[in-house]
C-alpha cells in the first residue's frame, strides 16, 4: 500500500512576496462557515510542519481536482510532515481569512480567536500578553469580515 504524503496547496498570487516561501515553517487550515456549517467544526483545528514546497502549475497537483480555468495558474504545493490537531482550536470569532495570514508559531499555539493572529507589532503582542494574564482577551480589527484585510485597533479584556 502506498503512503500518501500530507500536503497543502494555495495560489502563488496569494503570497505578498515569493520570498516569504523560504520562511514558512508551518501551515494551518482555516475551516470556513461555508464548508463546515457547525460552529464547533469551524476555525483552525489543524497545523502541519512544512517538509518541502514547490511552485507548480495547478494541473500538476493531482491530489485534488482543479477548477476549470485554473489549470495553468501557479500554485505552491507544501509537503506537510503530518497534520496535527491544535490543543485548543482557534475560533473564527465572527471573521474569516480572505487569502492568507502570516504569523509565528508562538501566537498560533496561544490564540483562541482568529483576530489574535493579527498581532504584528511587539507593542501589540506585549499588550495582548499582559491582558491575557488577566483573563480572556478580545482583539478588535478595523475590518469586520476578513482578518487578513484588517489591522488591530484595540486589545481588551472581556
Amino acid at each position: 500500500m502506498a503512503v500518501r504524503k500530507a500536503f497543502y496547496h494555495m495560489p502563488l498570487r496569494n503570497l505578498a512576496s515569493q520570498k516569504i516561501l523560504t520562511q514558512i515553517e508551518y501551515v494551518a487550515m482555516c475551516q470556513s462557515r461555508k464548508k463546515f456549517i457547525i460552529p464547533a467544526k469551524t476555525g483552525i483545528h489543524w497545523v502541519g510542519k512544512v517538509a518541502d514546497w514547490k511552485v507548480l502549475r495547478r494541473k500538476e497537483i493531482m491530489e485534488v481536482p482543479c477548477r476549470p480555468g485554473t489549470e495553468e495558474d501557479l500554485y505552491v504545493r507544501f509537503t506537510v510532515e503530518e497534520w496535527k490537531p491544535l490543543a485548543a482550536p482557534i475560533a473564527l470569532g465572527g471573521q474569516g481569512i480572505y487569502t492568507v495570514l502570516y504569523n509565528s508559531k508562538y501566537i498560533l499555539d496561544r490564540a483562541l480567536e482568529l483576530a489574535e493572529l493579527r498581532l504584528e507589532t511587539e507593542e501589540a503582542l506585549r499588550e495582548w500578553r499582559e491582558k491575557r494574564r488577566k483573563g480572556r482577551v478580545q482583539v478588535k480589527l478595523n475590518h469586520e469580515e476578513y482578518v487578513d484585510l484588517g489591522r488591530v485597533v484595540e486589545v481588551r479584556n472581556i
